[in-house]
């Protein structure tokens, strides 16, 4: 999510995942020190509204029951696993490439406007074969809130009225286990779109916890008083209910009121959600949000922003899905994939910190965030940055590290690439450098058409989600030279080779004119290292053709302690046209790197 609407997004078989699957539902939630032990037991004062201002003593109870059990118990059971993918390495997500789908607007099978189940069913070829994707992420698929059919309506999504049912609009459960099937009968995988921070204002949940319910008043963040809390600086957060008299905590909108993640009832049902749709065959699940989940107080019992945002809470309790319920699906053959929205710019350490820490794993792989912006200044500004990018990431970090890497998504901030590039040159230079970086490529529908922002519409999000143009893939898909043939091929390269997908990437200095010897102030390469399977891609960002580039291999040869001697020649990769070469030593040439482009050579050994 991002900005104020973008953000809305804010068998016997059976009986052996239930029965550890329930039983391990126990609390690993954070102790509360003595200062805040101390904070709570006090008679509760009146909260002024003030920075860092004193916390309602209720928001950092422990609360709920230790026996809960979710009312929907049974019906997680009858689940049984059903439509599991086969034969899934523990580690797949690393060796696919994502399509992810936007499902209002993707296919519309139905006729009734909107996209939904059967027509993505419907044009899963297209996206193995002609896209050459082999797994799917879904934009949210619950029972939501705001819906609507017009094209230019944003039913979002991210208002969640009920966890356990798929939205109308999409179709049925049948529809949905039908889309599942045949994903996984063509080799696809499927992931899920979670939103665990927040609920819809007309969730069944929030409207008995604003009645005061026994059983559901403390699963929201209430407070007597207006207090000032402001995760990204937005301070209107806190909002009036009328039925209870009282405030509530909604960090997005106030149609979205924030779950309280100190109550274990809410902690273990939200865990329980994920159980029920991995059951139904889900192959992971990317969970929105994540680093606004849990709220925390200082010693003082007061809230500045370092307790809304990244707290210990909310590790914990990633920490806890992950080792519950994610994990233990690969102990029954049956590995599941998490990928975390940490909307964290220009902070690798701190992202890096929901990959786990002391022990504890969280997700197994991050979005970055910071990846398509880089491609961006690369591409349009021939911002040389591109080429170090993810460089300064500490071995022992990148050795755990995996992420997500994207050009635009449904709520990037910017436009999709075919806004945002003016020439086919630069869309398909960023294009590629979007595919020939280590990590997992995310494809949003519609990009690898070069499909535009919908203009004339309200709001940025409603731009970016706009019906997918299937003229206009119809017309690529017979074209050799389209930007649809040039993922389809790219990524079929990925494919091929490991290096591609999660090499060691090595930064090659000294790219130089072979003609003149000059320095080229706009090229830069890098060698991708996966064992035996060794890549050389070299960029040119500049606007003019250069007809012979010469590349010092040295650092290939000092980090992976490989010979010179050993290189027996460099194969064309991409395009197949260049010339087979034999490097000279520590020296590479390559022959006509066009203007705003790439070529990708292999290395053969002996």
């Amino acid at each position: 999510m991002s900005s104020l609407f973008s953000r809305f997004r804010l068998s016997a078989l059976a009986v052996l995942f239930l029965g550890f699957a329930f039983a391990s539902c126990a609390s690993r939630g954070p102790a509360v020190d003595s200062a805040s032990t101390a904070a709570v037991s006090a008679p509760s004062p009146a909260v002024r509204p003030a920075s860092g201002e004193a916390a309602d003593p209720r928001l950092f109870e422990w609360t709920g029951d230790p026996d809960y059990r979710s009312p929907r118990h049974a019906e997680i059971r009858a689940s049984s696993l059903a439509n599991q993918a086969k034969n899934l390495s523990q580690k797949w997500q690393e060796d696919s490439v994502f399509y992810h789908i936007w499902v209002k607007s993707f296919n519309d099978y139905d006729g009734d406007g909107v996209g939904d189940f059967r027509g993505i069913t419907a044009k899963l070829d297209y996206i193995k074969n002609d896209v050459g994707a082999d797994a799917i992420w879904l934009s949210p698929i619950f029972d939501c809130a705001g819906k609507g059919g017009a094209p230019g309506y944003n039913m979002h999504g991210y208002d969640t009225v009920d966890y356990y049912e798929v939205n109308e609009y999409f179709g049925n459960m049948d529809h949905l286990e039908e889309l599942l099937r045949e994903a996984h009968s063509r080799g696809m995988k499927v992931v899920f779109d979670y939103v665990p921070n927040h609920t819809s204002s007309a969730h069944p949940w929030f409207l008995l916890s604003s009645r005061r319910d026994p059983e559901k008043q403390d699963w929201y963040l209430w407070s007597r008083e207006k207090l000032n809390w402001a995760p990204m600086g937005n301070s209107a957060t806190w909002h009036r209910n009328m039925d209870r008299d009282e405030w509530y905590y909604g960090a997005f909108w106030s149609g979205m009121p924030d779950l309280n993640y100190r109550n274990r009832e809410v902690r273990e049902e939200m865990k329980n959600v994920v159980r029920f749709w991995l059951n139904k065959g889900f192959d992971g699940v990317r969970i929105d949000a994540v680093r606004y989940l849990a709220e925390e107080a200082d010693e003082s019992g007061r809230v500045s922003l370092a307790g809304l945002v990244d707290t210990e809470p909310t590790h914990d309790f990633f920490a806890e899905l992950q080792e519950e319920v994610v994990s233990r699906y690969a102990e029954l053959g049956h590995p599941k994939f998490m990928i975390g929205e940490a909307w964290i710019n220009n902070n690798p350490s701190r992202l890096q910190r929901y990959f786990g820490a002391n022990g504890d794993a969280e997700f197994d792989a991050l979005f970055d965030f910071d990846f398509s912006n880089a491609v961006a200044m690369g591409v349009r500004f021939r911002n040389t940055g591109i080429f170090r990018y993810g460089a300064d990431i500490p071995d022992e970090a990148a050795a755990r590290a995996s992420y997500g890497v994207f050009l635009s998504n449904h709520d990037n901030l910017s436009s999709r690439p075919g806004t945002i590039f003016k020439t086919d040159r630069e869309l398909r230079l960023a294009s590629s450098l979007g595919l020939l970086f280590p990590g997992i490529p995310f494809l949003y529908y519609g990009n690898e058409i070069g499909q535009k922002d919908e203009p004339g519409l309200g709001g940025q999000d409603v731009r970016l989600r706009f019906p997918f143009d299937w003229s206009s893939a119809q017309a690529q898909i017979a074209d050799s030279a389209s930007l649809l043939a040039l993922h389809r091929r790219l990524i079929a390269l990925r494919n091929a080779h490991p290096a591609l997908r999660k090499g060691q990437r090595i930064l090659l200095p000294g790219v130089t004119s072979a003609e003149t010897g000059e320095t080229l102030p706009q090229t830069g390469a890098w060698a991708l290292v996966r064992g035996s399977d060794i890549l050389i891609c070299a960029v040119n960002l500049s606007v003019s053709e250069i007809p012979a580039v010469r590349i010092d291999l040295e650092p290939l040869f000092t980090q992976t302690g490989l010979s010179p001697a050993a290189i027996k020649a460099m194969s064309p990769e991409f395009p197949e046209t260049a010339a087979a070469l034999s490097p000279r030593g520590t020296i590479a040439e390559f022959k006509n790197l066009g203007a705003q482009d790439f070529q990708l050579y292999s290395m053969q050994t002996e």
